[in-house]
């Protein structure tokens, strides 16, 4: 039977077409939660406002000036802030899902870096020593009613200066918990691999979370989530954040039987689900 040859810009329609189905199809976000490229494109504005923020901290003194901001951006996307909590709950409960639409805003705020020549941000996730401080992020956050959203994110990409078994301690000083708050940091190693460890929230004053990676293993991501949460309806502040990276410490890597591994991570979502 003699091959049909479709002309060029036929091929160009169905090849179209069977890539918007593929998309279609990988999309598992249900209705009412943010596709992931919409939430990525939406996460880096925010964290692009956040170090607008830190940039103009007189600028911004009142929650209201941060939250008018925010809430610009989520005009600017179409959206609003149930949408957005909604969306973030989401991706929260399914770390796979989230992973990689962090992936994906790590991509999008690296290549505005490139274009703008800014590489401030890059370089201070970057930096070699034994211990050194890696936030990149507000030094300062406040959670209220009032907020745009409760979750706040953070997202590391691996560099020359990573090493396997590198500590992550995650600490603030924390004012009006009500102890319904969370935070979690987990890893991505190249073998497929997550680990992830959540603490609560509990009480005001300094606290921290700290997460030590397998030293068998090569990371290839480092992600954090804070929930926050005010007592009696009011506002949780929490100041003086920062992320120490130190390395491989033998009297501590014991502390590590605290973490939870996820050999795949179609089994993270059902891990959380299953919590």
């Amino acid at each position: 039977m003699p091959k049909i040859k479709m002309p060029t810009n036929s091929r160009l329609v169905v090849a179209a077409a069977v890539m918007a189905v593929l998309m279609l199809s990988c999309s598992k976000t249900p209705d009412g939660v943010l596709a992931r490229e919409d939430m990525a494109m939406l996460m880096a504005d925010v964290h692009t406002g956040e170090g607008v923020v830190e940039m103009n901290r007189n600028d911004y003194e009142s929650d209201s000036a941060r939250m008018a901001l925010r809430m610009a951006i989520y005009e600017r996307h179409g959206v609003t802030a149930e949408q957005v909590d909604s969306s973030l709950a989401w991706y929260g409960r399914n770390l796979s899902e989230y992973m990689a639409m962090y992936d994906r805003t790590i991509e999008i705020l690296e290549q505005r870096l490139t274009e703008t020549g800014n590489r401030v941000a890059a370089e201070a996730m970057s930096i070699a020593g034994d211990s050194v401080d890696v936030w990149a992020y507000p030094r300062y956050l406040t959670f209220s009613s009032l907020s745009p959203t409760r979750l706040v994110t953070f997202g590391l990409a691996a560099d020359d200066n990573w090493e396997k078994g590198d500590t992550y301690t995650w600490r603030g000083k924390f004012f009006n918990t009500s102890g319904n708050g969370y935070w979690t940091i987990a890893a991505e190693y190249t073998d497929g691999t997550m680990e992830f460890l959540r603490y609560p929230i509990a009480t005001d004053n300094w606290q921290e979370i700290r997460f030590i990676t397998d030293s068998t293993r090569t990371a290839r991501r480092i992600y954090g989530m804070l929930y926050g949460d005010g007592r009696d309806g009011g506002t949780m502040r929490v100041d003086s954040l920062e992320l120490v990276r130190k390395r491989v410490n033998p009297e501590t890597y014991g502390s590590r039987y605290r973490q939870r591994l996820l050999h795949r991570y179609a089994e993270a979502d059902a891990s959380e689900t299953a919590d």
